[in-house]
């Protein structure tokens, strides 16, 4: 598979990062992430198989959720925001990028979103995706606003891939420049390391004081990893000073 050539990437930047949790972890750890001052990206919600709650960590949203595990077998996924819905489905072909059918999810009459499965950066507990949304999540940045653990913007999010994944990946992001860091003009950079498979490494969180965020998401709920990460289900948070 070739990329063609264009002149646009399909990829504008990393909207939001998903973990999944038990549906009384994500009741427990939603709400004491909100009540310590982190913004709304969305309040949770429950539904039959999906529950759901965005945390806008400055320039990020982190979606905490709970699936029907036998519909879901994922951990965690990750969620591009495309640059042009309209045209997504052709340049995907173009591309030669395998992609599951558009979901378009509409709510009395209100477009929510618009979400593409990719395949070939889809393995085992692991996927990345595409997703427009319609509904305003990006209620904050890319600093948040004050609160009590300090946290102020996601500087990095760290991926690992082999070279399959990284060539689908290369040509979802055809003509930007293949680097081990790639920058968007809104949030988060993106940096693919080498691994045996598909995977989320970890965000990299700034924080006015890090000693003082890592206690306060420990106190939420989160699970301290050592002395600079926490972990929220199977997704890692490095927190360093800003």
């Amino acid at each position: 598979m070739q990329p063609v050539e264009s002149t646009q990437s399909l990829v504008a930047f990393v909207d939001h990062i998903t973990t999944v949790l038990t549906i009384e972890d994500l009741r427990v750890i939603s709400k004491a992430l909100f009540d310590i001052g982190l913004p709304v990206g969305w309040p949770l919600s429950e539904q039959p198989g999906f529950c759901t709650a965005g945390i806008r960590l400055g320039n990020l949203n982190l979606e905490l959720c709970a699936v029907d595990r036998q519909q879901n077998p994922l951990d965690d996924w990750l969620t591009f925001e495309p640059t042009n819905l309209e045209s997504l489905e052709r340049e995907l072909v173009a591309r030669g990028i395998a992609h599951d059918p558009f979901d378009a999810v509409v709510i009395q009459g209100n477009p929510i979103y618009t979400r593409v499965g990719l395949p070939e950066l889809s393995v085992g507990k692991t996927a990345f995706q595409l997703c427009h949304t319609f509904y305003p999540t990006r209620t904050s940045g890319p600093i948040a606003p004050k609160n009590s653990a300090g946290i102020q913007t996601v500087t990095e999010v760290i991926v690992g891939m082999d070279a399959a994944h990284q060539q689908t990946l290369h040509h979802l992001l055809v003509p930007k420049i293949w680097t081990e860091s790639i920058d968007f003009p809104e949030g988060p950079s993106l940096v693919v390391l080498p691994a045996e498979h598909l995977e989320i490494k970890r965000l990299e969180v700034r924080a006015e004081n890090a000693c003082t965020a890592l206690k306060t998401l420990t106190a939420a709920g989160m699970s301290r990893i050592d002395e600079h990460m926490v972990q929220v289900g199977s997704l890692k948070l490095a927190v360093r000073d800003a």
